[in-house]
């Protein structure tokens, strides 16, 4: 732990030398060196911060330390009001700096999570009044007045686009997921009219990004957009990062498979997805039993996660199956006298014992699957048979309407 006089010297070195990485090990109270007793008893602290921390950055360490010492001290709103200060103040450094101003945004992102932390600190302990949030969404109008800010700064687009996630963040958070179609339409359209690819932002904030955008895509029901935002994130997470792949899996897990793609359990088990490991079971092998009572379990993890209606449409995927493995199962003993046209008793059968439906429900999911491209053929009600296509009687995923 370093003395606040070596803090000061070495804040004025890094930011003299543009060192950013390096400035939020100096300052991130969890790499263990600031000084925090001495900061919580210094009480000439703000003055002491503005005037050796540099001409230029002086007033941020001093807005800084003093939500140090606010949180020292045990007062979480005066924290939240210096750490916002502080986060404004650099942001407009962070604007009025020559060049790029790259070397700022990890800082940037820095003060933004320990803003967050706070906001949602102090939310979680009133919890039991009316009005729940209330900090949070005081962050979010700061975060709305900085993008506004730096939306205008072409040069600035690392920083503008690290405070829409922030943004997205929050509005998913609070359930104002409809607020997130402006975001997203205001960043692209912006990025679009300058040519500039997200892609080219310093990987921690485009895989941020990339995972909001997809996850909105999720309850958007964009599920190729949402795929395919979702796979780069996931593809460009650094592996030792193990919390935030998951958190990315939990949402592209589903998608992946509405798309057809089964994940292996050795990826389910790497990243405790258990809740998947019986429903992709149950789609292998046309067991409705089965996914009917993990989606029993599992609901109040989907509904949390706003995942349920998608994983309860992976029905259809299990149904599919199942017709095909009665398919199969029919035509091996008719054995040379298979047909494409099959009985429709031994469909109902099945689907009484499997997810108690009687004729009727058993012919409507058949119609059901015919129409959307699951299963090629048509039922023939006269007959009582179900005809299938003699080519490809199950399309794939890739090719259904759904």
């Amino acid at each position: 732990m370093s003395t606040l006089a070596g803090l000061f010297g070495t804040f004025r070195r890094l930011t003299d030398r543009q060192e950013g990485v390096q400035l939020v090990h100096l300052l991130d109270v969890d790499k263990g060196k600031v000084p925090m007793r001495e900061i919580g008893k210094n009480d000439r602290l703000q003055e002491m911060a503005q005037s050796q921390g540099g001409e230029s950055y002086g007033e941020v360490l001093s807005l800084y330390l003093m939500s140090l010492q606010a949180n020292v001290r045990s007062d979480a709103v005066r924290e939240l009001e210096y750490i916002c200060t502080c986060l404004k103040t650099w942001v407009q450094r962070y604007m009025e700096v020559e060049g790029t101003g790259l070397w700022m945004t990890p800082l940037m992102i820095h003060l933004s999570m320990m803003a967050r932390r706070a906001a949602t600190q102090l939310d979680q302990s009133k919890r039991s009044e009316a009005s729940s949030d209330t900090y949070l969404k005081k962050l979010v109008e700061i975060h709305r007045e900085l993008f506004q800010k730096l939306n205008k700064e072409r040069t600035r687009r690392p920083g503008f686009v690290w405070v829409c996630c922030e943004l997205l963040r929050a509005y998913f958070k609070l359930g104002q997921v409809s607020q997130c179609s402006f975001l997203l339409n205001a960043v692209t359209q912006s990025l679009n009219k300058d040519g500039f690819n997200p892609t080219d932002l310093p990987k921690s904030i485009c895989v941020t990004f990339y995972f909001y955008w997809g996850k909105h895509c999720v309850f958007d029901h964009k599920l190729r957009d949402a795929d395919e935002r979702l796979t780069w994130a996931f593809d460009n997470c650094p592996e030792k990062s193990k919390a935030n792949r998951r958190r990315i899996l939990l949402y592209l897990v589903p998608c992946k498979l509405r798309l057809g793609i089964l994940p292996t359990q050795a990826l389910l088990a790497k990243y405790d997805l258990d809740m998947f490991v019986d429903v992709v079971k149950a789609i292998r092998q046309g067991n409705v039993k089965l996914f009917t009572d993990k989606m029993e379990e599992s609901a109040a993890d989907f509904i949390k996660m706003g995942t349920y209606l998608l994983m309860m449409k992976l029905k259809f995927m299990v149904l599919r199956n199942l017709t095909k493995g009665v398919h199969r199962e029919v035509r091996s003993r008719l054995g040379d006298n298979a047909d494409h046209k099959l009985d429709l008793e031994p469909f109902e059968k099945i689907f009484d014992w499997q997810d108690g439906c009687d004729a009727d429900e058993t012919a409507c999911a058949l119609s059901n699957l015919i129409h959307q491209g699951a299963v090629k053929g048509y039922l023939s009600h006269e007959r009582r048979k179900l005809v299938f296509a003699k080519d490809l009687p199950f399309p794939p995923p890739s090719k259904w309407r759904a």
